[in-house]
């Protein structure tokens, strides 16, 4: 049996129905029954906990051979950090009591940091939590997620830009897919390893926002222009997106890690894998599912 949590989200989903497609016996672990029913269709077993009820927890993993694990986004609270840690803390209580055999976690590049990292420092805190565990652990670290260009992919087809918080706008830097992060989780779930390993993700290629901004040009079938929004610019457009005045600050901080080069992958004792996606292949099917042409 392989467990599966945030079974809805991007990377989570991925996993699952990769599993499936290998025939493999997958229970997915949600937190209200909304998609209890289509998960269900597709043949996979469904259990309903909130990740940081241990005791709903550990009844979703009994019989588990592996797990998937993530920290949920927590956009709208005050600190996303505390949240973090008693999530990891669940998730080890849970995972001990279970006897589950193996577990993949997902994380990012930058999280060896212990500060200067924004969001990405809740990867580190859930990290350290996880290497007190005495099963095999691996941690998936992941490269800049190529969806979080779906947020201004509309402004791309309107008005010919693609604004972005990277800068310098011709510097490549790691971006992966969430659906490559997701198959190379399910990959990972059904391999053997022992004590702890880290795989770093990164995409088919490095990509700069100039090189995004030309995959939307060609996707969108019109010119357009990569623009960096300037940082006097940040807080209130993140503001914007609703997230509370903490998670800006935090988004701020990671992005000027992203852009002074500290937050990159550690490259030292670890495992590097590729995803197939490329970010032409991402841009024409954001266009196409924003039914942007």
């Amino acid at each position: 049996m392989f467990v599966v949590f945030g079974a809805t989200g991007q990377t989570g989903s991925v996993v699952a129905d990769t599993l499936l497609e290998k025939k493999r016996t997958v229970r997915v672990v949600l937190r209200t029954d909304k998609a209890a029913d289509a998960w269900r269709a597709k043949g996979a077993d469904v259990a309903f906990a909130d990740v940081t009820d241990v005791g709903a927890m550990t009844n979703a993993l009994d019989g588990a051979i592996a797990v998937y694990t993530l920290n949920p986004p927590a956009y709208h609270v005050a600190d996303m950090f505390a949240v973090a840690k008693n999530i990891g803390a669940a998730y080890v209580e849970a995972i001990t009591q279970s006897g589950v055999q193996k577990v993949v976690l997902l994380s990012s590049f930058g999280s060896q940091h212990a500060t200067g990292t924004g969001n990405i420092l809740t990867t580190y805190f859930l990290g350290n939590i996880f290497g007190g565990l005495t099963i095999p652990v691996t941690f998936l670290r992941a490269g800049y997620f190529m969806e979080n260009w779906n947020s201004v992919a509309a402004v791309a087809a309107e008005k010919g830009i693609l604004p972005s918080f990277l800068q310098r706008l011709e510097r490549p830097i790691p971006m992966v897919s969430a659906k490559d992060i997701g198959r190379t989780a399910a990959v990972a779930l059904t391999e053997d390893w022992a004590g702890k390993r880290i795989i770093e993700l990164h995409g088919a290629a490095d990509y700069s926002p100039n090189d995004v901004a030309a995959a939307f040009a060609a996707a969108l079938r019109r010119d357009v222009q990569a623009v960096a929004v300037p940082e006097s610019e940040w807080q209130a457009t993140l503001t914007n997106f609703g997230f509370s005045p903490e998670v800006v600050n935090n988004w701020c901080e990671m992005m000027r890690g992203i852009n002074s080069g500290y937050i990159v992958f550690e490259d030292s004792g670890t495992e590097t894998r590729k995803g197939q996606i490329t970010i032409e292949d991402f841009a024409a099917e954001a266009a196409k599912e924003q039914d942007l042409i």
